[in-house]
């Protein structure tokens, strides 16, 4: 039914972009090719709904660092040494070297780190270690991301294994098998020197055997070492991330009383408590809570979700996204949810795996 619907909705934007004049297709670098969507019906929206969509894009903003952060622990200050380069640099900015950093740090921003947003890989710079080296030293000390007394060279010294030996940190997420998935993974998601064996441990030993609701444990946390002993940080207001999980709470509260509905408002402050408490049992109800408002015509997620970032699967990435349906879209989609049991009592499929009654098909 997914594929059904994305099939769907990709010939009607082929049509539509051979009907009319706009720029569909956009920058393109290294293996990437960016594209340009019309967002229709955004001017007939209502200030109010407006408003809504401006707080919560807001929200989602502020936690921008937190993605990079669990991509690598090495990120940010990456990232902060490129971007500082990029916009100070004085020397030849049409030089090969400076095109290069800059078709770099595009791939940085796009995939949220210095591994690929697809297959995990770390991808190599084609500019040269000389070169960056030297234009650190051209910019602004305190631009950089300098540990207390450190120097430049100390910096790059640091950095530049990271960023230019392809066999440090080759990749985000390996899955590999006869391999420790947790040191073989450049991803943040367990301090240095945790390995697999002890966070599957860790974590058997806290499941409660008996509980019917049981809680997704250690999905919003990085689990250290400290002391010898291991323990989480857990991700939430006053905790790991805290800064910018503060400026997310204040805009989602500066989104409430846009609401169309007292059930997004419901969502919204189940939400916080939820980044104010870490509790997962919260994140539960948040979640119960998100999954039946189905009214609003703006929508968002924003929060720690997805876990296939983690190896072991059990921690999430962060991520947002705002959105407002497409009226007219959407009323096709419902016809094709509307009719979901035809689709699943003809499909080429053996009838052993087919159900009954198809239940919980919904979309916008």
């Amino acid at each position: 039914m997914k594929h059904l619907l994305i099939m769907f909705f990709a010939l009607s934007t082929v049509a539509s972009a051979q009907s009319d004049k706009f720029k569909y297709t956009d920058e393109k670098f290294a293996d990437i090719q960016m594209l340009r969507y019309k967002v229709e019906g955004f001017e007939q929206l209502t200030l109010r709904q407006k408003t809504l969509i401006y707080y919560l894009s807001e929200a989602a903003l502020q936690g921008r660092d937190i993605l990079f952060d669990q991509n690598g622990r090495y990120n940010l200050r990456i990232r902060r040494m490129l971007e500082t380069v990029f916009t100070d640099y004085k020397g030849n900015r049409k030089s090969k070297d400076f095109l290069a950093l800059h078709d770099y740090l595009k791939r940085v921003w796009f995939s949220s780190g210095i591994h690929h947003h697809y297959g995990n890989e770390k991808f190599q710079p084609a500019f040269s270690q000389d070169f960056f080296r030297k234009a650190l030293h051209e910019v602004a000390a305190s631009k950089l991301p300098l540990r207390q007394g450190q120097t430049v060279d100390a910096l790059c010294d640091e950095i530049f294994p990271v960023m230019f030996d392809p066999n440090i940190m080759k990749m985000r997420t390996n899955q590999a098998d006869g391999q420790d998935l947790i040191l073989t993974s450049a991803g943040n998601y367990y301090g240095e020197g945790v390995t697999q064996a002890e966070a599957e441990l860790f974590y058997e030993q806290r499941k409660a055997p008996n509980d019917p609701f049981p809680i997704m444990t250690g999905l919003n946390s990085r689990l250290v070492k400290q002391d010898g002993r291991l323990t989480e940080l857990v991700w939430r207001e006053h905790g790991l991330y805290g800064s910018a999980i503060t400026k997310i709470i204040y805009n989602l509260q500066q989104a409430r009383p846009y609401c169309d509905t007292p059930a997004q408002q419901a969502v919204i402050d189940k939400l916080i408590e939820f980044y104010r408490t870490g509790d997962l049992r919260t994140f539960d109800e948040y979640s119960t809570l998100w999954v039946h408002a189905t009214e609003d015509l703006v929508d968002f997620v924003n929060g720690f979700t997805e876990t296939y970032g983690d190896p072991l699967g059990l921690k999430a990435s962060w991520e947002a996204i705002v959105n407002f349906k497409n009226i007219a879209a959407t009323k096709r989609t419902e016809k094709l949810s509307k009719n979901a049991q035809w689709f699943e009592d003809h499909s080429p499929v053996d009838p052993r795996f087919k159900k009954e009654k198809v239940k919980g098909i919904t979309a916008k």
